[in-house]
């Protein structure tokens, strides 16, 4: 049996010796330790690397751990990164898992305590690999079956398809945990920050928990879209209309191109809006508050009939994706937020734009920002060549 490789840790430490005697432990426990004195430095060897797991301390010089765990999630959303606090850094190791540390430790350092956060955080890894294979695996039988599969045969695979997604669910169910963790220490410890903290990490969980279940009843929902002869602005106008207040909550510069041709076309204005929808909300949570804060957040959403198309495209200058999120983007239930998105959003504008018979495309370039283009044909006549819906205004 062919032996496994290693697993790749990234421990950065700006203290030598301690550095020196995990580095000895852990290498002694089978792993391939990537040793650094700095957050400056670890950032650099995880671009290169890739590491698998990531232990580094909170408080360092420069880079701390706070700052290097926030970038490095950006970076892999799905890289599990360990935190060694002080005994007095309760309030730092509280932060660290507001930005989704999967466990942190206390120094001294006890052996126990470090092999315990590795084996759960490979025990997640494995947890993940296996949903990703499942949904490979579900994804080729899928495609395999005829397309013209009757209405209780797409009910079964929708079914078989959602059954996968615990990956969200593994998530949100990780985050709850966190929360229950700084209430328990607010209670024992008497302390109103750790119980508002706490109390603020449940109720943006119980939020997921909503929207994830939005997500899978519009993602299964089996009827027939509601094909009328909308005028194509009039989707992109709502959205508009509904997220302007959150683009000045959030110091973002909201602009709306609409297409000058006076035409209708027929499509389901209430499924294109939740398309739209999803996308600008994606656009809005694209800057990292850390490296574009002092960039003038832009978000633009354009609406135009081309020839025989109708083409809308939401563009931000955030600070665009990476690579591992670039390349599985609308192949499989990805979110591009971490914990906090369920990764349902983009699959089910993918559903609604293909049911539309249209295609959906991205370009992203890092630092740069992201844009999505929709792409749907031009039909000015329903099935009877007669005219339905809604008046030009």
């Amino acid at each position: 049996m062919k032996a496994r490789k290693p697993l790749k840790i990234l421990l950065v430490d700006d203290e030598d010796g301690i550095r020196k005697v995990l580095k000895i432990t852990l290498e002694s426990a089978g792993y391939e330790v990537l040793p650094a004195p700095d957050g400056e430095t670890g950032l650099q060897i995880f671009i290169q690397e890739k590491p698998d797991i990531v232990i580094t301390d909170i408080k360092m010089p420069g880079i701390d751990g706070i700052e290097l765990l926030k970038r490095i999630k950006h970076l892999n959303p799905e890289t599990e990164v360990i935190m060694i606090t002080g005994h007095g850094d309760m309030d730092l190791a509280v932060k660290s898992l507001q930005y989704e540390a999967a466990d942190f430790i206390t120094k001294p350092i006890d052996s126990l305590d470090l092999e315990s956060a590795i084996k759960k955080a490979e025990d997640r890894m494995s947890i993940s690999r296996n949903i990703k294979t499942y949904m490979e695996d579900l994804k080729t039988l899928v495609e395999e079956k005829d397309k013209r599969l009757t209405e209780s045969e797409k009910l079964i695979t929708i079914g078989q398809t959602i059954a996968g997604m615990s990956h969200a669910i593994k998530n949100i169910a990780g985050g709850l945990k966190g929360s229950s963790f700084i209430l328990e220490q607010g209670i024992e410890l008497e302390n109103r920050q750790y119980l508002k903290q706490g109390w603020e990490m449940m109720k943006g969980n119980i939020d997921k928990i909503t929207k994830l279940s939005l997500d899978l009843l519009n993602y299964a929902k089996t009827t027939r879209l509601n094909f009328q002869l909308e005028n194509p602005n009039t989707p992109a106008r709502e959205i508009v209309q509904l997220m302007g207040h959150k683009a000045k909550e959030n110091n973002i510069i909201f602009k709306f191109h609409p297409s000058s041709e006076k035409m209708l076309a027929l499509m389901d204005s209430d499924a294109i809006h939740n398309c739209l929808l999803n996308l600008i909300t994606n656009a809005f949570d694209a800057f990292n508050e850390s490296v574009d804060k002092d960039r003038q957040k832009q978000v633009t959403l354009s609406c135009a009939i081309l020839k025989k198309e109708i083409i809308y495209s939401v563009k931000d200058n955030g600070s665009g994706m990476s690579e591992t999120v670039k390349a599985s983007l609308f192949k499989e239930f990805i979110t591009t937020k971490g914990m906090n998105g369920t990764g349902f959003g983009l699959m089910t504008t993918k559903k609604i734009i293909e049911e539309h018979q249209g295609t959906i495309c991205f370009q992203t370039e890092p630092g740069r920002g992201s844009e999505f283009i929709i792409q749907l044909p031009l039909r000015t006549k329903d099935s009877k060549g007669g005219v339905r819906g809604k008046d030009f205004h």
